[in-house]
C-alpha cells in the first residue's frame, strides 16, 4: 500500500514552474481535456481516470502534466503496468481493481511525471542505457530492461525496443499481435524535448520505424494520451526529418527556451508537420 509523501515546497514550486513552461502550449492541462469519446470509464478519482482501450488494455490519465498517462497490458496469466503517473496515491490497489492479474511495473523512462508511485511496488523495470536508476523513496528492487527483451504475459508478449532521445534509458514497448506499442515520450506526443544528441534520435527513429513497418506497428500509444494524439509512423517519419534537417543544417529552430530535462538546457525549437522538436544547440551533433 501506498501513501502520501510529504514532499519539500520549494521542490514542488520549482518542478511545477518548469512543467508549466515546458507544457504551456497544451491547453488546459486537466482530466478534462481528454478526448475518450466512446472508450468505457472504469475507473476515476482525483489522482487518475482510467478508460478501456479494448477488453485488456487501459490506459490511465494523470492531470498534473498534461495528462500524464499510464497503461495496464494484461495477458492470461500477468498483467504489466507501463509507468507511473506523478502522484496517483495506492495505485497498486487501483490496478488490482481493473485487473486481477499478477502485475509487473515497468516504466518508459524515468522523469518524475512518469514514476509518482513507484513506491506503491516491491520492484520496478526500467531501461539501463542511463547507469543506475535512482526513485524518490522507493525501497524496493530495481530491475534493468534489455533491448528485445520479451515479457510474456500469456498468450501475449511484449517486447521492448531501446529508443534513447528524450532520455538515454527511454524505452517503447511493443505488442506485435495487436499491432501497438507504449512510446512514453520517446516521440514527444506532439512536443519532443530531445536531451540526447540529435544524431542518437535520428537512429532511434530509424529503427523504430523499421520496427513498426516490419511488425504492422499502426498505433503506438505515448507518454502523454489525450485521445486524439497517438503517435503513427507518419508521425516518426516527420520527426526523424526534422532532425535531419537540423544536423544537415537546412533547419534552424528558433531561439525559446523548451524547457529542461536531465540537466540539458533545451533552447532551441523546429515547429512543423503538428508537432515541436525542442533541444539544445550544443546537441546538434
Amino acid at each position: 500500500m501506498c501513501r502520501k509523501v510529504v514532499k519539500s515546497v520549494v521542490v514542488l514550486v520549482i518542478v511545477a514552474a518548469l512543467l508549466f513552461i515546458v507544457f504551456r502550449n497544451r491547453g488546459g492541462q486537466n482530466e478534462s481535456s481528454l478526448n475518450m469519446d466512446g472508450l468505457q470509464l472504469v475507473f476515476q478519482n482525483d489522482d487518475v481516470v482510467f478508460h478501456a482501450l479494448d477488453e485488456h488494455t487501459w490506459v490511465g490519465n494523470g492531470h498534473l502534466v498534461y495528462n500524464e498517462s499510464l497503461y495496464i497490458v494484461e495477458g492470461e496469466d500477468r498483467a504489466l503496468l507501463i509507468d507511473a503517473g506523478t502522484r496517483i496515491n495506492d495505485l497498486d490497489e487501483i490496478v488490482a481493481g481493473i485487473t486481477d492479474k499478477p502485475v509487473t511495473l515497468v516504466l518508459t523512462h524515468n522523469h518524475t511525471d512518469h514514476v509518482g508511485a513507484v513506491c506503491c511496488f516491491d520492484q520496478v523495470w526500467v531501461g539501463d542505457q542511463g547507469g543506475g536508476q535512482r526513485f524518490h523513496n522507493f525501497n524496493g528492487t530495481v530491475n534493468y530492461l534489455k533491448n528485445h527483451q520479451v515479457f510474456d504475459l500469456g498468450n501475449r508478449s511484449i517486447e521492448v525496443l531501446n529508443a534513447p532521445g528524450h532520455t538515454a534509458e527511454s524505452v517503447v514497448f511493443i505488442d506485435e499481435t495487436n499491432h501497438v506499442a507504449f512510446s512514453g515520450d520517446a516521440f514527444g506526443s506532439t512536443n519532443l524535448l530531445m536531451t540526447l544528441d540529435v544524431s542518437t534520435f535520428i537512429k532511434t527513429a530509424d529503427e523504430t520505424l523499421q520496427m513498426m513497418r516490419e511488425k504492422g506497428i499502426e498505433t503506438m500509444y505515448p507518454g502523454h494520451f489525450g485521445g486524439d494524439n497517438p503517435e503513427t509512423v507518419e508521425r516518426v517519419q516527420d520527426l526523424r526529418d526534422i532532425a535531419a534537417g537540423i544536423l544537415s543544417g537546412k533547419i534552424e529552430g528558433k531561439r525559446k527556451f523548451g524547457g529542461m530535462a536531465k540537466g540539458v538546457i533545451l533552447d532551441r525549437t523546429v515547429t512543423a508537420e503538428g508537432v515541436s522538436f525542442n533541444y539544445s544547440h550544443k546537441k546538434v551533433r
